[in-house]
């Protein structure tokens, strides 16, 4: 039980970690993806639509990242409660 539980916190930690990682970046990488449709686009694009798809890539890096970053917290909070409950005393490194 033990490992399953350094298992998750392990888990939890790279999913918390990318989270806020596409959170942060959000700005570069959805400017980087409309860069490339305005190159699929042969550079012809009106304004307003580069900008809309930019913004669009933005919102959803930051969606997906915050997604991901509650997904790792949660399941810290839960194998956390899990830990506490169903490991024996002397399992545990607390220092009392």
């Amino acid at each position: 039980m033990d490992n399953k539980i350094k298992e998750l916190s392990i888990i939890s930690s790279l999913l918390a970690i990318a989270g806020l990682v596409l959170m942060f970046s959000s700005n570069y990488f959805g400017t980087s993806m409309g860069d490339s449709w305005l190159h699929d686009q042969a550079g012809v694009a009106d304004t307003d639509q580069y900008n809309r798809v930019v913004d669009t890539y933005k919102n959803n890096f930051v969606i997906i990242g915050s997604i991901l970053f509650g997904t790792g917290i949660l399941t810290a909070i839960l194998t956390y409660f899990i830990s506490f409950l169903f490991v024996k005393n002397e399992n545990r490194n607390i220092i009392s």
